[in-house]
């Protein structure tokens, strides 16, 4: 299975009269790890926010699909959980894959599907923590691990890195990767060019409200490994 292809037509975007993003145009192929990346402030974020229709825009963002349209998987930047709010980890999981109440009985399927996602972004010892005590790194983690429930061909993640110690960021770059070498069409929020001459096929540079693109001739690199080890 093969993630979409995204037409994009005269994509622009202006908000109160301040011109975010000039006109794009633009094929995104399938499969392939999309960087987009550029100063702060520049509409890198935006422009995710575009291609999922989350922000009014105008033009057209267009997803070519091989077959059935599938989810979409949208990692935002941090979020803040409330500190009070009494909802763990756990609980937290437990309403991406069932639309049951917290207070019904735990399924053990439930539970097991749980633990694996946990395991892939290193929270599962951590399963019983609420959300107000989790790091910024853990809440990264959290999000990650919430849109990983949605076995989507279609990502969106906007700077996966952020708040990661060293061992957090192999392992989120192993499954991003693992995420497009299995198909998906994955976009990339990153400011770390070595990152992306790593990883990335394309590179779109946002800046003054212009996109530039750019191929990007990747290079094998040792860190999937060493994260999967």
């Amino acid at each position: 299975m093969m993630g979409p292809a995204i037409e994009v037509q005269s994509l622009s975007l202006q908000l109160n009269r301040v011109v975010l993003l000039e006109p794009i145009s633009a094929m995104f192929k399938p499969g392939r790890l999309h960087a987009i990346s550029g100063p702060n402030g520049a509409g890198k974020s935006s422009f995710i926010k575009c291609l999922l229709g989350l922000m009014p825009h105008t033009g057209q963002v267009l997803r070519h699909w091989s077959g059935r349209p599938g989810q979409i998987a949208y990692v935002p930047q941090q979020s803040a959980f409330e500190a009070s709010l009494p909802v763990t980890i756990e609980e937290f999981m437990l309403t991406s894959i069932t639309r049951w109440p917290l207070f019904f009985k735990r399924r053990d399927a439930h539970l097991q599907r749980i633990d694996e996602l946990l395991q892939r972004v290193g929270l599962a010892s951590k399963r019983h923590l609420r959300l107000g005590q989790l790091s910024g790194g853990e809440r990264q983690r959290l999000l990650f691990a919430q849109a990983l429930e949605r076995q989507s061909l279609l990502w969106c993640i906007d700077e996966p890195m952020t708040g990661l110690d060293q061992a957090g960021q192999l392992s989120m770059t192993a499954e991003i990767a693992q995420l497009r070498d299995q198909g998906a069409t994955v976009f990339v929020v990153h400011h770390d060019m070595e990152w992306i001459q790593q990883y990335a096929d394309e590179l779109w540079i946002i800046e003054g409200g212009l996109a530039q693109h750019r191929m990007v001739s990747r290079k094998q690199s040792s860190l999937i490994a060493e994260a999967c080890a």
